[in-house]
């Protein structure tokens, strides 16, 4: 996945969730501020270090040229031990527990868990920026406040963003934490050239001397479609 290619080898990430808003100011220079409702889609801004051997990247520009500016793929954050610290999952509950809670209703931002596994009341179920997706929905969804076990059936956790998924979700089980995935494309693309360096021999027959210079950073913004 050339994509997660790019991610695995970043040396700068920049996360952006804002959402999308207008501010005006009247001649009293009083701020008057309208949201615009939309889907809130993950943006990640990443910076890579000239390291990439031309020779050893040919894979990853073929396919970078070939999903260009249009389509998505799938990156996660879990894979290699550089990354999977970012969106580790911070509660108590085991893996096994985390897998027995399905999904009882997502109404806007409220999203209502059941099948709870069995903790004390006052167990950390989700912490504040703990990451939710749902099935095999492609969207993560995050935890906005600490969530306890409680001693109900069922508890209520209060996602950053409204439920934009067309699929119904009773059911569903959850992935959580680093194991979620974000489904991106890159619609800026960079190109890239060549310079001289990073000198590749097969015996004594000089292959390649050259790594890759990329035009910019990779901008990858969150593919959100009908799910």
């Amino acid at each position: 996945m050339s994509l997660q290619t790019i991610v695995n080898n970043s040396n700068q990430l920049t996360i952006n969730r804002r959402k999308m808003v207008g501010i005006q100011y009247t001649r009293n220079e009083i701020p008057r501020i309208s949201e615009t409702p939309t889907t809130n889609p993950w943006r990640f801004t990443l910076s890579l270090p000239n390291n990439f051997r031309y020779p050893d990247a040919r894979q990853l520009i073929e396919s970078l040229d070939r999903i260009d500016r249009v389509l998505p793929e799938i990156i996660t954050f879990s894979n290699i031990p550089q990354l999977s610290w970012m969106f580790r999952y911070q509660g108590v509950a085991s893996l096994g527990q985390l897998n027995t809670i399905t999904v009882s209703s997502f109404v806007g931002n409220q999203l209502t868990l059941t099948n709870l596994p069995v903790l004390p009341s006052t167990a950390v179920l989700f912490e504040a920026n703990d990451l939710i997706q749902i099935g095999n929905n492609p969207y993560p969804f995050t935890v906005s406040q600490q969530v306890v076990r409680g001693t109900q059936g069922t508890v209520v956790v209060t996602t950053g963003r409204p439920n934009i998924l067309t699929n119904p979700v009773g059911g569903n089980s959850i992935i959580v934490g680093n194991n979620c995935q974000f489904r991106m494309f890159c619609p800026n693309m960079p190109t890239y050239k060549l310079i001289v360096g990073g000198s590749s021999y097969l015996g004594n027959v000089l292959v390649g001397n050259a790594l890759i210079e990329w035009s910019s950073e990779f901008e990858l913004y969150e593919y959100v479609g009908l799910a």
